[in-house]
C-alpha cells in the first residue's frame, strides 16, 4: 500500500507513475500533488481535485528504551490505535505497534476512559540504540494495513479517504481522452488537504479555471447516524448541497444524474464542508465549486471499506456533468 502524511511518503510517485502508464502526462508538483492537464478545444477550463495525504502520526520522542512516543496529523481517533500495526517513514520505513498498558496491570479508573494519547507508543522491536540512530524527532507514522476485498463489489483499506476519490479522478480522465469535449480539465490530486490545505489553495490559485469539482467520501450507513449524517454504499455518490455550492452547479449535477439514470444521493453541508472545496472556492476573486462524495464506512480508520459501484457511478456522473459544462461556461 502507498502511503503519504504531507511530505512523507511514496503515494505521490505512485500516482505520478499510474498516470504515465495510462497515457497521461502527469507532473509531480513542487508541494507534493499531481497534476494532469487533458486539453479542450478551448472552450473554458474545470479543476478537477480529489486529495491523495491520510490521517497519521508524527514522532514526538524516543526514550531510552527505544519506545517512540508520537502526536496526530489530522483527525485520527485516539481509541482505536492500541495494537495498530504502523509504519515510521523516515530515511527508511521501520515497522511498529501501537502499544498500550495491558488491562492486567491498568486501574479500574484506567480501563474505564479512552486513553490518552501521551499513554501509547510504538514498539519496533529494534535495540533501543538503532531506533534513535534510524528514526528522527518529526517523521511521519502511518498505518500498514492490507488492502482486501469482501463480498457485493466492497473493498476495505487504509487512506480510502481520499485513494478511492483519486481512483475515481483518474478514470474520469480516461473517459473524458475518449470524447471530443470542449473544455480544458485540470486534475489536481491535492496535497495535505488531511492537515493545512496546501495543494487545494496552490493550485487553485494557480490555474484558470471558470469551475471546480472537489471528490471527496461521505460517510457511510453505521447505527444510531441520522438519516441526513449518512449515505448508505451501493446507493450512488452524494451530490453536496450547502452554502459553498452554488445552487446553479448543484442543479446541474442532479439534473445530469437524473438524465443519465446515474443513482445519488444529496448531502447537506449547511456550513463549511471539511473538504478542498473550503479552500477553492474562496480562491482569486471566487471559484464556483461543487464536491461529489464517495459513501464510506469507518472513516480515519484502517479499514475504511468503499464500493467500487458508488466510484464507477461517480464516474459517469463527473464525466457527463463536465460534457454539460460546455454548454454553460456563463453560469454563476
Amino acid at each position: 500500500m502507498a502511503d503519504g502524511i504531507g511530505y512523507a511518503g511514496d503515494i505521490a510517485g505512485v500516482i505520478e507513475r499510474a498516470a504515465r502508464a495510462e497515457g497521461m502526462q502527469a507532473v509531480l508538483e513542487k508541494d507534493r500533488s499531481v497534476s494532469i492537464h487533458l486539453k479542450g478545444s478551448g472552450r473554458g477550463a474545470v479543476m478537477l481535485a480529489c486529495h491523495i495525504d491520510e490521517i497519521g502520526f508524527m514522532v514526538d520522542r524516543v526514550d531510552d528504551a527505544g519506545r517512540i512516543f508520537f502526536s496526530t496529523v489530522g483527525g485520527a481517533d485516539v481509541r482505536i490505535l492500541p495494537g495498530q500495526a504502523v509504519s515510521i517513514l523516515g530515511r527508511e520505513r521501520f515497522d511498529g505497534y501501537i502499544a498500550i498498558k495491558p488491562p492486567h496491570l491498568s486501574a479500574k479508573e484506567e480501563l474505564k476512559r479512552v486513553p490518552r494519547l501521551e499513554e501509547l507508543f510504538i514498539d519496533t522491536g529494534m535495540a533501543p540504540d538503532i531506533v534513535r540512530e534510524s528514526i528522527s524527532i518529526g517523521d511521519c507514522i502511518c498505518f500498514n494495513v492490507q488492502y482486501g476485498k469482501m463480498d457485493g463489489g466492497l473493498r476495505t483499506a487504509k487512506a480510502l479517504d481520499n485513494r478511492a476519490s483519486v481512483a475515481c479522478g483518474i478514470a474520469v480522465l480516461r473517459e473524458l481522452a475518449r470524447l471530443d469535449h470542449g473544455l480544458d480539465v485540470h486534475f489536481v490530486a491535492t496535497s495535505q488537504e488531511e492537515y493545512t490545505g496546501l495543494g487545494a489553495s496552490v493550485h487553485a490559485y494557480r490555474l484558470p479555471v471558470d469551475y471546480a469539482i472537489v471528490v471527496d467520501v461521505s460517510h457511510g450507513e453505521h447505527p444510531d447516524l441520522k438519516e441526513h449524517e449518512r449515505f448508505p454504499l451501493n446507493s450512488g455518490p452524494t451530490i453536496v448541497r450547502g452554502a459553498t455550492v452554488p445552487a446553479v452547479l448543484f442543479d446541474r449535477l442532479v439534473n445530469t444524474a437524473q438524465r443519465s439514470g446515474i443513482p445519488y444521493q444529496i448531502e447537506p453541508a449547511p456550513s463549511a464542508t471539511a473538504t478542498d472545496a473550503d479552500d477553492i472556492a474562496f480562491s482569486r476573486e471566487g471559484i464556483p465549486t461543487c464536491i461529489i462524495g464517495i459513501p464510506l464506512r469507518y472513516m480515519h480508520t484502517p479499514v475504511e471499506v468503499v464500493s467500487l459501484g458508488d466510484i464507477e457511478a461517480g464516474v459517469h456522473l463527473i464525466t457527463n456533468f463536465i460534457k454539460a459544462l460546455e454548454s454553460a461556461r456563463t453560469m454563476t
